[in-house]
């Protein structure tokens, strides 16, 4: 799932809801767990690794788009544009890490849970996964991603989604094919967020190839994936190795709030 490249991020309605995703209307009301809504990234959710692919969750796969599909509307990015989140956003230290990544490709798990460019998706109308990074006291970096993707329908949107979520349950551990390994990836209870259909949270372990070359330990991640209509925005945050996951939790929540007060 592209959409959190999101895409990356990604998320079933009676078989999720066996896996505790609750699928309902709105969520204005109620928290749900996992996902929420019925229609529907850039994952939100996405590695942190390298560079410019994603997933619903947001993460980064790792290096830049090989097949990288320009176009789309224009009013639909400038929107997906508008809607990702600036490193002042992020707060104070954070600095853009590479260029946004706004390719129109499709991304895949296959079955020997390799997670993987796939051409085109004809799904996408418009999609921006945003990229950050903070220094941190001990000279380690820690990287964030956010941004939107617009689909051709509201249900294009939500089994982009849903197919993550399954993707994941299948494939806790996995690895993109810039190398980059998650493990022990989940969904946990999504937080209520106003206007949204559906909401999809995840968290997990991740080694990435950092920027001088060298491979991080695992690290935690947190992300969250929130689908109104056709529109699905996401934030995946970076911890070290140090941190509580209650913190990117916490950062995570506060970030999506920022992006959802736009949308």
């Amino acid at each position: 799932m592209k959409t959190v490249h999101a895409r990356t991020l990604g998320l079933r309605i009676a078989a999720l809801a066996a896996a505790g995703l609750v699928l309902t209307a709105c969520n204005d009301d109620e928290a749900a767990t996992g996902a929420t809504g019925q229609s529907a990234p850039s994952s939100p959710t996405a590695s942190a690794s390298a560079t410019t692919s994603a997933k619903p969750s947001g993460k980064a796969s790792g290096k830049p788009s090989s097949s990288a599909v320009t176009g789309g509307d224009a009013a639909a990015r400038a929107r997906t544009d508008k809607l990702a989140l600036t490193p002042a956003d992020w707060g104070a230290g954070y600095e853009t890490r590479i260029d946004d990544d706004t390719s129109l490709s499709k991304f895949t798990m296959d079955k020997s849970c390799l997670y993987k460019e796939d051409g085109p998706d004809k799904t996408l109308v418009a999609y921006t996964n945003r990229f950050v990074r903070v220094q941190r006291p001990d000279g380690s970096q820690l990287w964030g991603t956010s941004g939107a993707s617009q689909a051709t329908t509201a249900d294009a949107a939500h089994q982009e989604m849903a197919k993550w979520a399954a993707d994941i349950r299948r494939c806790p551990d996995y690895k993109d094919d810039s190398g980059t390994q998650t493990t022990s990836a989940h969904d946990i209870e999504s937080p209520k967020v106003p206007g949204a259909d559906e909401v999809f949270s995840e968290e997990g372990l991740a080694v990435y190839h950092d920027d001088d070359g060298t491979t991080t330990p695992p690290r935690p991640y947190s992300s969250i994936t929130a689908r109104k209509g056709a529109l699905t925005v996401w934030v995946f945050v970076d911890l070290a190795p140090d941190q509580q996951v209650f913190e990117g939790r916490a950062q995570a929540r506060t970030l999506l709030q920022k992006i959802t007060a736009k949308w």
